[in-house]
């Protein structure tokens, strides 16, 4: 009895609508690029098929760069439930590169739409945003697989998905916006459908949903979806559907399958879907998505449609190396039951990522201070380029099932753009440490490969080991400096004993030998920590036959520097060493002691725990290792003792020398070069900047105080690598009080 009433419910709200309905349901404008600034415009239009659609054999389209014309209605078909498709379409050449809102505005809605007052005298308004750039690529826009009517019952959850797929493989996001009439204006009133719970869309999946509706009738909803390449906006798609609610008791069919699933490219993914309705009604079982859509091997479904109370069908799909892309692909699984008067659909949205292969054969040999790697040739030809990646230490990690990419730790040292190359030397590395290597393939979209196996090698311990540079803990107050090193482990026979060491000291620009003897530690007394701006130590190693055995590489002092504001303490410092650094400790003077007040494993500490006007002293005590046995660990040093007054700081009203703490030299004209922003720049009367590596080795020094360093070695001439580097900066200016000094030392990072 039930049922019957349900029945004449529904036809009598069918016979309402169908009665007053005029025109337009849904619709949407979407894009193919044709080449050069050409495209091929397909609009999909959903109306009630009444005398009013028959006159629609062409609509009014506005191009976005001045022009517009009618287009014309290429196909129609009656899809049932009271709805005919029509699809127009007309191809548009653009004069120029730019941003084009295409548009096309219909007289009126249908009758009766709840969320939009008085819908039969609101014209349906859709926008396509299309972005042609060149340093982009030419784009073709989302296409919607599903269709934009749907159904739902009061107080069940609705769900509904657009099923985008993008040709290219841009990355897709989803919102709701408001439902637009004349003119593209907002509809004056609309309010988007009222919910029990939530109505919203998730950002990612595109997946709509209803929780629940309260009142029956036909709603009108705006679906934007934005496609991003490289993180930059390059086009959207608006898409105004319709979602007719009654009254029913009826519940969704059941889907059963993973979410996600991840595949290596050139191997066959299959599982099955399955089905179910808690009403026991039968089930239709379909899907859509981006595999089925791709033009080389797309993905096949066994059986196509699936039909019973307990359907299922097995996804097919033999991936090949042209899958592979930085976004997963999306499936949309339907479930629809064949209750009456109204069939529910379900959906499920899963991904499948398309992973590239590991690089493999990733070995890597010693041969002296340089480390060789090799590897075989990488089979996927549409990669761009192999990164290769190195770390101090060795954890081996291996990659989760579905990983790809490299993880945090590592630094870019290489990036060769040829993918058929199968080697590459590590050149001048310093001794003490093992390294890992890792090597990743990228695809244009900026998809990664699968990280190699890693490869892991220590260099032979054959010279000296600077292990300290730093402030005589003993007399911190005096900057004196202790110098420290460890006689190699691995001594050639050819070398005769006694062994003799001889101590650099590169202080400021100028060098000099400040001990040589057979210790293996010096006080050096002739350097204040507290006054250099620069301080850098190596030493030599020689035989009895003054053969030289070694050089160290090079380790500077821990420099620190300490500014404030009106409420606050900012500490900075510098270690640029052979060895790992783990972490640093901060220590205030407090009273007639110093206390330690942080440890942080940075290169930074704000202390906010001061008092305006008040004078405070400051050191910071770092600790590090080398990852070779036998080294004596912790390595502590000590940086000079700074003090600084809060709330006191120099009168720049008329100067300021701002620095960035990050460049991308990658050639855009944003960022490329380390430079400060400057005011009052004639004020500046000398300049000194030193930029240098972790390995204290200098990469860009120079008088110009606006410095302009591009990340590039001045040894070399080539680009750094991606990483932190540290500078030392010495201007002196003219103030209130004549001729002063500004100091500044930080750090400051390459992102290629």
């Amino acid at each position: 009895m039930k049922r019957k009433l349900l029945l004449i419910l529904g036809f009598l709200l069918c016979f309402a609508f169908n009665a007053k309905a005029t025109h337009q349901r849904a619709a949407e404008i979407t894009y193919t690029w044709l080449g050069g600034n050409a495209y091929e415009f397909t609009l999909t239009t959903y109306n009630v098929p009444n005398a009013a659609w028959e006159q629609r054999d062409s609509l009014f389209v506005s191009w976005g760069d001045g022009n517009e014309n009618y287009i014309p209605r290429v196909d129609w078909h009656n899809q049932g439930n009271d709805c005919v498709v029509n699809h127009y379409k007309a191809v548009h050449n653009y004069s120029t590169s730019g941003t084009y809102t295409i548009s096309m505005e219909d007289a009126n809605r249908n009758f009766g739409v709840v969320n939009v007052p008085n819908s039969v005298m609101v014209p349906m308004h859709i926008e396509t945003e299309l972005v042609i750039n060149p340093f982009l690529g030419y784009n073709n826009s989302p296409q919607l697989l599903n269709a934009p009517l749907d159904r739902g019952c009061v107080g069940k959850l609705y769900l509904h998905n657009p099923s985008a797929y993008d040709p290219d493989g841009d990355s897709l996001s989803y919102r709701l916006v408001t439902c637009k009439g004349q003119d593209g204006l907002d509809i004056a009133g609309y309010t988007f459908p009222q919910a029990s719970q939530t109505f919203d869309i998730d950002a990612i999946t595109g997946e709509l949903r209803w929780d629940a509706p309260v009142r029956q009738g036909e709603y009108n909803v705006a679906i934007m979806v934005e496609e991003w390449r490289h993180g930059v906006k390059i086009g959207s798609v608006v898409r105004d559907m319709q979602i007719l609610i009654s009254v029913c008791d009826n519940d969704l069919p059941q889907i059963q399958c993973d979410d996600e699933y991840c595949i290596v490219a050139g191997e066959q993914l299959g599982f099955v879907i399955s089905a179910s309705d808690p009403d026991g009604d039968n089930v239709t079982l379909t899907a859509s998505g981006a595999p089925f859509e791709v033009a080389t091997s797309p993905a096949i479904l066994n059986p196509e449609t699936a039909f019973g109370l307990q359907p299922q069908m097995e996804f097919l799909w033999n991936t090949t190396f042209a899958h592979v892309r930085n976004t997963p692909y999306q499936v949309v699984i339907h479930a629809k039951d064949d209750d009456m008067p109204v069939s529910l659909t379900n959906i499920k949205t899963l991904s499948i990522k398309v992973m590239a292969p590991k690089v493999d054969r990733f070995v890597a040999e010693v041969h002296g201070h340089d480390i060789s790697l090799s590897w075989s040739v990488y089979p996927c030809a549409t990669a761009t380029s192999l990164l290769i990646y190195r770390k101090a230490g060795c954890d081996g990690y291996e990659p989760d099932v579905c990983e790809t990419g490299i993880r945090s730790g590592y630094q870019l040292i290489a990036t060769l753009n040829d993918v058929s190359n199968t080697s590459y030397v590590d050149h001048d590395l310093p001794q003490g440490v093992a390294y890992e290597y890792r090597i990743v393939a990228q695809f244009p979209d900026g998809a990664m490969s699968i990280v190699s196996e890693a490869a892991c090698i220590e260099l032979k311990n054959d010279g000296p080991l600077m292990t300290h540079v730093s402030n005589d803990s003993i007399d911190l107050p005096s900057g004196q400096v202790r110098a420290c090193w460890t006689q190699p482990k691995e001594i050639d026979e050819q070398y005769v004993a006694p062994f003799s060491y001889a101590l650099t000291r590169v202080s400021d620009g100028a060098t000099a030998v400040v001990y040589e003897g057979t210790d293996t530690s010096f006080l050096d007394a002739g350097v204040n920590l507290g006054e250099v701006g620069t301080l850098i130590y190596k030493v030599e190693m020689r035989d009895a036959n003054q053969q030289l055995m070694g050089t160290s590489a090079t380790a500077a002092a821990v420099m620190l520097t300490a500014t404030s504001t009106y409420d606050e303490a900012n500490l900075s410092w510098t270690e640029a060493v052979p060895w790992l650094v783990d972490s640093t400790q901060a220590f205030k003077e407090i009273g007639d002691r110093f206390v330690r007040i942080a440890t942080v494993n940075s290169f930074s500490f704000t202390d906010t725990d001061v008092e305006s006007d008040e004078t405070y002293r400051y050191y910071v005590r770092t600790f590090g290792h080398y990852t070779m046995e036998g080294i004596m660990r912790p390595l502590v040093n000590y940086s000079a003792i700074k003090t600084v007054r809060i709330g006191h700081e120099e009168p720049m009203e008329e100067f300021s020398y701002t620095l960035p703490n990050v460049i991308t030299p990658n050639g855009d004209g944003f960022n490329d070069v380390f430079e400060p922003k400057v005011t009052g720049l004639d004020r500046i009367v000398g300049a000194k900047t030193v930029i240098f590596n972790r390995w204290g080795n200098i990469l860009h020094d120079t008088d110009d105080p606006l410095i302009h360093w591009d990340g590039k070695s001045k040894m070399t001439k080539l680009d750094c690598p991606p990483g932190t580097y540290f500078y030392i900066i010495d201007i002196t200016y003219i103030g209130e009080a004549g001729e002063e000094q500004l100091h500044l030392q930080g750090s400051i990072t390459i992102v290629r």
